[in-house]
């Protein structure tokens, strides 16, 4: 399931931004489906040229390995939703609309000023992401080549499964590091293992929360709801509990599973949590909504 690929590795133009891993063959379909939107470190070629960074300064804001967490969920009858491409170039868990005029100063009505919305300009570090200000056009092209088809896939499934058992449930996988940095709101501050964000009970059933809270919690994990991350884009426009279509966004603390100024996964580290992720689809695949 995982990428042959190295950190910034330039990909020629028309490469797949994202990969869709279904279910293990044979298997009975579930409601659930899995999205991984932030381990991608891939640069396409035609973007490679405005950004300001490369080789492991890329690596510093991905949800390093988080594909390797969820290895293996398809012998549940889930698939895997797995973003390719850097969140440097495109951030699938921000809005379409979600651009300042320093990034493209062609936008008309910017969402807000964002260094850190759909093409970032700084790291949470403060270092350039940009060379220079993006032209709309380019902004177009990327959210045409690589925001939109990954949305689309989430909603087609989602739909799907929907339309078969009457509602869907949407894990959305994110890694973070152990301490808040500079450009976080809980800067120098040590993190839960997990922070499950449901939007403060808008983007799921309270028994969805509640269970992925509960899972964690029984195999010694700390857990804390909604705080700092309650969940983005992809919960929020995804996660309609009234439509039968249940997101929550799952982030795993950093430091569980690997060497976090390294980069590098730590097997024997991370077999526990690997273990308690794999656990906890199974357990989302059982659950099934108040009536």
């Amino acid at each position: 399931m995982r990428i042959a690929a190295l950190a910034g590795s330039v990909v020629a133009m028309g490469t797949p931004t994202f990969r869709l891993h279904h279910a293990d063959r044979g298997l009975p379909a579930t409601p659930v489906v899995v999205s991984v939107p932030h381990a991608g470190t891939l640069v396409p070629d035609e973007d490679a040229a405005v950004l300001a960074i490369s080789g492991n300064a890329l690596l510093r804001d991905a949800d390093l390995h988080v594909d390797r967490l969820v290895d293996g969920v398809t012998r549940y009858g889930v698939v895997v939703v797995e973003a390719l491409v850097s969140r440097y170039i495109v951030d699938i868990n921000r809005a379409p609309d979600d651009v300042d005029r320093e990034v493209c100063p062609e936008v008309q009505r910017p969402a807000r000023p964002s260094a850190r919305g759909l093409c970032w300009r700084t790291t949470t570090d403060g270092g350039q992401v940009l060379r220079r200000p993006l032209r709309l056009d380019e902004v177009n092209s990327r959210r045409a080549r690589i925001h939109a088809p990954y949305h689309q896939a989430l909603e087609t499934l989602l739909e799907e499964r929907r339309q078969r058992f009457g509602f869907a449930v949407l894990l959305d996988m994110h890694s973070m590091p152990s301490t808040g940095r500079a450009g976080h709101t809980d800067s120098g501050a040590r993190r839960a293992d997990i922070v499950p964000g449901d939007v403060r009970g808008v983007s799921c059933a309270p028994s969805l929360s509640a269970l992925v809270g509960a899972h964690f919690n029984a195999r010694g994990y700390t857990v804390r709801p909604n705080d700092p991350y309650m969940g983005g884009y992809i919960t929020r426009q995804h996660g309609r509990p009234g439509r039968g279509v249940h997101a929550i966004q799952v982030e795993v603390n950093r430091d569980l599973y690997m060497d976090e100024e390294r980069f590098t996964w730590l097997d024997e580290k991370a077999a526990p949590l690997r273990h308690a992720v794999l656990d906890l689809v199974g357990a989302a695949c059982a659950w099934r909504p108040s009536a």
